[in-house]
Parts: structure tokens; C-alpha cells; sequence
């Protein structure tokens, strides 16, 4: 079982500013709900290899989760995939809009998020915390506070 959510918004920043909050990974708790902590674990410039640990809560439920950037194009994609916690991977894209006097006035941006849940027990643990859902409403609330922080 994969439960999987891809939600996109249109924020009225240019692609680069979003791209520079998004890869300052050790601010996410700026702007994720639930995250207690979020650190870069790896010196330097977000790039491939970059790592970074984040402590969240799924309900009463400590999760904690190493990630790695997997796919780098500056100020339009960045992946990265779960090397410790649950199986999980995402990605954030970016789409400028120019405005109408051919600026770059907005940006569509697009997260994606999917977990892999180990056979058996996964499907009854994602049923029991209505994972979906709460996949669902994070994604929203990570494009609206994005949007709070940037616009």
C-alpha cells in the first residue's frame, strides 16, 4: 500500500524565493505543521546528498525521519527520498507564471509526498490514523503557510 497526495497552489512569489525557503530544509518547522524539529545534517549548499533530520507528530505518534535530496534543479525541482523512519518519498516543483508585463510574478508549485507502508499492519495502521486524510490536510497546510510566509 502506498498512500500517496499531490497538491499544488499558485503563490505569488517568484520561483527562486520559494526554491530558497523550500531548501533551507532546517526551517521547515517555520512552515509544517506538526514538525517539532527539523536540522540540516549535512554542511554547506542544499545538493544532491544534502541530508536533514525531521521530528514530527502523526497524532500522539513521534515519527523521526532522515531524508536525502535525490534531484537538484535550482529555483524549478528538488526530491528526496526517507533514509531513516518510515519509507517515504517527495518532491517539491516549481512553474513560473510570468504576469502580464512578462515578469515572473507567481509560481505554480506542486508537493508530492508517498509512503510506503510495510505489508500486513500498514494498511490497519493507516486506516486507524486516517493517513490519507492527514496526508491530504498537510499538504494543504504546508502550500497555505508557504503562501503566508512568501506573498
Amino acid at each position: 500500500m502506498v498512500p500517496q497526495v499531490v497538491r499544488s497552489a499558485v503563490i505569488q512569489a517568484p520561483a527562486a524565493k520559494i526554491f530558497a525557503l523550500i531548501t533551507q530544509a532546517e526551517r521547515n518547522s517555520e512552515w509544517v505543521p506538526d514538525l517539532e524539529r527539523s536540522e540540516r545534517l549535512t554542511p554547506g549548499e542544499t545538493r544532491i546528498g544534502t541530508r536533514f533530520r525531521f521530528v514530527s507528530r502523526i497524532g500522539p505518534i513521534p515519527v523521526d525521519v532522515t531524508d536525502e535530496v535525490v534531484q537538484l534543479v535550482p529555483d524549478r525541482h528538488i526530491a528526496f527520498r526517507g533514509v531513516s523512519g518510515p519509507s517515504h518519498a517527495g518532491s517539491w516543483s516549481f512553474q513560473p507564471e510570468p504576469a502580464a508585463d512578462g515578469s515572473e510574478g507567481a509560481t505554480n508549485v506542486t508537493y508530492r509526498m508517498e509512503f510506503e507502508l510495510p505489508p500486513g499492519v500498514g494498511p490497519i495502521v493507516s486506516r486507524m490514523i486516517d493517513l490519507p486524510r492527514r496526508l491530504d490536510d498537510q499538504a494543504q497546510a504546508c502550500l497555505s503557510n508557504l503562501r503566508r510566509i512568501l506573498e
